[in-house]
């Protein structure tokens, strides 16, 4: 009881200290792409927290939507005026339209951005101030001002709970999905988020439901696939580089899942142009490497999990990164002593 009195103490202290004054009606949205577990989880916790401050606040469709993550977003945290573009399906790919019919009806006071930078949600805001609240950083981009929070953490989620004093149960999906279940980035710190998200109704029946809800069926297609794309791997066979047809995110998600049993390095290339990049080495930063293709379109990510956008996608294009992977990886593992 004791505890439990000091660690809520604490956190009200916490709210005190880091608390910001939060907009009258505020936009939250996450990165255009990737639209994964921790941004929309965070979009989520976000329009809760600010709705029970008594404050207006809703978030736009996304471009894409996982089987795991759809039955997060509900139509009740979008305008009533952004419905008609979605179809049902809370989807829409051009995001700018959808933006400028809602802005006509209901302008918002901010545009809170979770899980990426402002210069990645898709659209225009026309005026409308940003606020950004993001954990991918690099040395020359971290902040704490009136224009955003931008801090190394494992998962964004971690950030609404450290430094905001949110504490959504809905959040574990955010510090589930972006630390692939505790294996990745400063696991215990996010096990220190985690319980503290029990403190405040994430009990064992609710975390169970959530795992449950994430652990969809996965598509048979994903195998399809595989069988079609190009594959290539290291000699050592601890890397692969694989090229997908299928332009299909879902599919793409899918590949790397089922890659990530058999290889300690993967990088696969999408048919629309979009690059995954993961490895379960601690010495390897792939943001070393993605940062020589940002010319190409953009690039970011974490230490051990990163992506390009390749804007046009060209044979060329994929034979140059086909070698900077392997030679990449491959040094590394020299630089290791390792043969």
């Amino acid at each position: 009881m004791f505890r439990r009195l000091t660690s809520r103490l604490r956190n009200l202290t916490s709210r005190l200290r880091h608390g910001r004054k939060w907009s009258k009606r505020t936009l939250v949205v996450g990165p255009k792409e990737p639209v994964d577990g921790d941004s929309v989880s965070c979009t989520k916790a976000l329009i809760t927290y600010l709705r029970k401050q008594g404050l207006e606040a809703f978030t736009l469709p996304t471009v894409t939507m996982y089987n795991q993550l759809a039955w997060i977003l509900t139509k009740e945290d979008f305008h009533v005026d952004t419905l008609a573009f979605t179809e049902g399906e809370l989807v829409h790919t051009d995001l700018q339209t959808v933006y400028d019919n809602l802005i006509a009806v209901w302008r918002p006071d901010e545009v809170i951005v979770v899980d990426g930078q402002k210069e990645r949600i898709g659209f225009d805001t026309r005026g409308v101030k940003v606020y950004t609240i993001d954990h991918h950083v690099r040395p020359d981009i971290k902040q704490d001002d009136e224009h955003g929070f931008i801090q190394p953490a494992p998962a964004a989620g971690c950030l609404l709970i450290e430094r905001f004093g949110i504490v959504e149960p809905i959040l574990a999906v955010s510090i589930l999905t972006d630390t692939f279940w505790l294996r990745h980035h400063e696991p215990s710190r996010a096990a220190r988020a985690l319980a503290e998200l029990t403190l405040h109704g994430l009990t064992d029946e609710l975390f169970e439901d959530l795992q449950r809800k994430l652990r969809a069926r996965k598509d048979p297609d994903i195998l399809e696939a595989l069988k079609l794309a190009t594959v290539r791997k290291s000699d050592n066979e601890e890397a692969v580089f694989v090229v997908l047809a299928d332009h299909d995110p879902e599919i793409h998600r899918g590949v790397m899942g089922e890659l990530g049993y058999f290889f300690r390095h993967i990088a696969t290339v999408r048919g629309d142009g979009y690059v995954s990049l993961v490895t379960v080495d601690p010495t390897v930063d792939l943001r070393e490497l993605v940062a020589r293709f940002a010319k190409y379109g953009s690039a970011g990510g974490h230490k051990d999990s990163a992506a390009i956008r390749v804007n046009e996608l060209s044979d060329q294009i994929v034979e140059e990164l086909s070698a900077a992977y392997f030679a990449f990886v491959g040094n590394s593992a020299s630089e290791r002593g390792e043969s």
